[in-house]
């Protein structure tokens, strides 16, 4: 369990800058619409060429076809693009909390999977690193008004789609392995979001993009797009969706330890504690989620 809770843990760590980032990239250098397709032809690109390279695995299309283009619309496109549309809507802070919601989502819908209750140890550690959670994010300035509704509204429905992917795909994981899955998820989604971001993409004017932006489009590409996906599968396929989903909660934690050993932020005595509470929360709800 060791290198699955070290792959969960560098998802987080990923994903901790993924948000004040995007921010920064949409919309003034590109659309959320060419943002979703570039980082899903990248991704396809990646796990094609991984394919090739080491782990080349023949697809079941009759028996697996239907489930692929399933996960490639919730996990790959549809919540990528209510993820970064949301993003241009509302504030970052904004997408961070709603964020939150999905370890909830995925919870629940992963047992009633395996059709089982929660163990109690589950429900108070995943409540208290919620809350821990909640507390650490709200503290750094949430506005939720009428002029960020939309955005809100995208980035919630982005938590529960990546939920329902999370779960969804561990039918496939259990069958082949992570850079298949991803490479036939990124070709579906690759097909649902060609239509809605090749002209927008196309009318993109590069040359414009400050050396500084694409730096950080280049690690959104690679690191949270191709590598977050293949290590979440590889965790997925190991030890389950619920565990996969309880780490989001440590995505606050990192984004603060960033931002203090940055020189950004300070740590305060109450976020020092809602560290401890957060991390104390995840430490219970994992030894607690469900194994099959």
């Amino acid at each position: 369990m060791l290198p699955v809770h070290i792959a969960l843990f560098f998802v987080s760590l990923l994903y901790a800058i993924l948000f004040s980032w995007a921010g920064q990239i949409m919309p003034n250098h590109l659309t959320p619409e060419a943002f979703v397709l570039l980082r899903i032809f990248t991704a396809f690109t990646l796990f094609q060429l991984t394919a090739r390279l080491f782990q080349w695995e023949k697809v079941n299309w009759k028996l697996h076809a239907i489930e692929f283009a399933i996960c490639a619309f919730f996990g790959t496109c549809a919540n990528m693009y209510m993820f970064f549309k949301g993003l241009e809507l509302t504030h970052p802070i904004n997408g961070a909390i709603l964020m939150l919601v999905t370890p909830l989502f995925v919870g629940i819908f992963d047992h009633i999977r395996i059709k089982k209750l929660p163990k109690f140890w589950f429900v108070i550690g995943t409540l208290t690193a919620a809350g821990g959670s909640l507390w650490l994010m709200f503290g750094k300035g949430a506005h939720f008004n009428e002029r960020t509704i939309r955005g809100d509204i995208f980035v919630a429905i982005n938590a529960l789609f990546y939920a329902v992917y999370l779960v969804r795909v561990k039918k496939l994981t259990a069958v082949y392995q992570p850079v298949t899955v991803n490479r036939i998820t990124f070709m579906f989604g690759l097909l649902f979001m060609l239509p809605v971001g090749i002209i927008p993409l196309f009318h993109t004017n590069f040359s414009s993009i400050p050396s500084d932006i694409y730096a950080k489009i280049s690690y959104i590409l690679f690191f949270t797009s191709f590598l977050v996906y293949l290590l979440n599968a590889f965790a997925v396929k190991k030890a389950g969706p619920t565990l996969a989903g309880i780490y989001i909660y440590l995505q606050p934690v990192l984004a603060a330890i960033i931002a203090v050993v940055l020189g950004t932020d300070i740590l305060t005595p109450l976020k020092a504690s809602l560290i401890v509470t957060i991390m104390f929360g995840v430490w219970i709800a994992t030894r607690n989620s469900p194994k099959s």
